[in-house]
């Protein structure tokens, strides 16, 4: 695969991401006018897709021809995430 087709389905990905995450902020913020208050699992999680966007934005713009390096850390991010996605969901509903 090469470096554009990698991003635009990573940039799949972050979208989906943020989709979910925008979901139960709203949710959070229906319990809470306070956002200090929105569950930690899922500000970490958004932490997580705001660096894997990042990521995503140079490797899109530098385009380089060893990417293997941003590969493996965008990777690594999207396994962060869906672990921190599991966790959350098997604890208690307050974290998601």
């Amino acid at each position: 695969m090469d470096v554009k087709s990698y991003c635009s389905n990573m940039r799949n990905e972050v979208e989906s991401w943020k989709t979910q995450i925008d979901g139960h902020m709203k949710e959070a913020d229906r319990r809470s006018a306070d956002m200090n208050e929105a569950p930690k699992a899922i500000l970490k999680i958004n932490e997580l897709v705001t660096e894997m966007e990042e990521a995503i934005n140079r490797l899109e713009v530098e385009c380089p021809a060893d990417w293997s390096a941003e590969k493996a850390r965008v990777d690594g991010i999207q396994k962060d995430l869906e672990r921190l996605w599991r966790e959350a969901a098997e604890g208690s509903p307050d974290d998601l």
